[in-house]
């Protein structure tokens, strides 16, 4: 066997980031004759990596909250990592991996260091803590000797905030972290009975319209405007369902006493919590919806297209990528339940709207955002810095 030539250490505060939007390039990157490592938090992602594709990982805590003495410490770990393991690229994800990922490796003399910047928390942020998640942002992007952003609006506002200067960044082809995987997320006839079974054990009825949603049940993503339309949709249309998958974050915020009434006890509501396997879920979807207050390039809204769904999402940062306004799905002001209702129940009321927009989405997928596109970016990438 022919000895690998190059390291590269991929890196993310947790590892399921990159096992969700990554898995498919260390195998990639070791037919390059290229050696991976794997480095975040611990996880059992961690493991699955080592399992599944022989890449060699190292546990290190990165902490997702603001603290100053731990991140210390994870830095002098990195610094020592990256010294003996000699990488020729350091790519880090996630803020706070690349904060700490770019400090470490810029100090230990990594020739290339590369951080991806997924979104900007500061955007919904105020006072103190916006600057200082700014100040953050900033000093990633001066460690880091190249920027690639996940979508175009996200690289507009990281050049409008004087985060990062337009020449140091790069978006590969039309945007996202790595594309979407068109056979794991596609209607065939094995999704389509798992997707019976889903509709029985909750007993959703033969008519009934089901909304989705899936990601963190969080302020930020806007479930509670959310659940206020669906609410208000309900009293109409007492044929629609509203299936939610996601966990409950109360670090990144507490919802509403309100809401959380009405996810636990709406006839209408089903809660389905955290699952990591989410197709037979789109499967049984009409529309999803995120409300959300910001993103990098939203996941949610590039699977709901690959399985052919219409989506109603906000005209904020990633989003305006993710969607074509009028053709893929809706776009609507944020923080708006009268526009958000509306524009739900303009799917609601139309099945020829909702197939010809779940249709064109899918078609638009297929187009720019294939996992496979990305992953022949980011190779081509890392041979150029490689000067392969």
């Amino acid at each position: 066997m022919k000895k690998c030539e190059s390291k590269i250490c991929l890196m993310s505060s947790i590892p399921i980031t990159l096992w969700s939007f990554y898995r498919s390039l260390p195998l990639r990157l070791s037919e390059e004759n290229i050696e991976v490592h794997i480095c975040s938090s611990a996880g059992p992602e961690l493991k699955m990596f080592r399992d599944n594709d022989g890449v060699k990982t190292w546990t290190v805590p990165i902490s997702r909250k603001i603290t100053p003495f731990r991140d210390l410490l994870s830095i002098f770990k990195l610094i020592g990592i990256f010294r003996h393991q000699r990488f020729d690229i350091v790519h880090a994800h996630t803020p706070k991996a690349g904060l700490l990922g770019m400090i470490a490796a810029k100090l230990a003399g990594v020739e290339n260091r590369i951080y991806t910047c997924h979104g900007l928390p500061l955007e919904t942020e105020k006072g103190f803590k916006r600057k200082l998640l700014t100040w953050a942002e900033k000093l990633s992007c001066y460690c880091a000797t190249q920027v690639l952003v996940v979508s175009n609006s996200l690289l507009e506002q990281l050049e409008g905030y004087g985060i990062c200067h337009k020449p140091k960044m790069e978006m590969l082809c039309d945007g996202t972290a790595c594309g979407v995987d068109l056979e794991r997320f596609s209607r065939t006839a094995c999704l389509a009975k798992k997707s019976f079974d889903v509709r029985r054990k909750y007993n959703i009825p033969d008519n009934g319209l089901v909304i989705g949603f899936i990601g963190r049940l969080v302020p930020d993503k806007g479930i509670h405007l959310l659940v206020q339309s669906f609410c208000k949709l309900y009293g109409r249309y007492q044929n629609i369902r509203l299936l939610i998958l996601g966990a409950f974050e109360p670090h990144r915020g507490v919802l509403p006493d309100e809401t959380i009434n009405h996810l636990n006890n709406h006839p209408g509501i089903i809660m389905v919590g955290f699952s990591n396997e989410i197709e037979p879920y789109y499967a049984v979807m009409d529309i999803l919806v995120l409300p959300t207050r910001r993103e990098g390039f939203p996941y949610t809204l590039l699977e709901a297209a690959a399985m052919e769904l219409p989506v109603v999402a906000t005209k904020v940062t990633g989003c305006i990528d993710a969607v074509a306004d009028g053709k893929t799905g809706l776009l609507v002001i944020p923080e708006n339940v009268d526009l958000l209702s509306q524009a739900i129940e303009r799917l609601i009321q139309s099945d020829q709207l909702r197939d010809q927009m779940g249709h064109e989405a899918r078609r638009r997928v297929e187009k720019k955002f294939t996992a496979e596109r990305l992953l022949a970016a980011h190779v081509q990438l890392y041979h150029r810095l490689l000067r392969i």
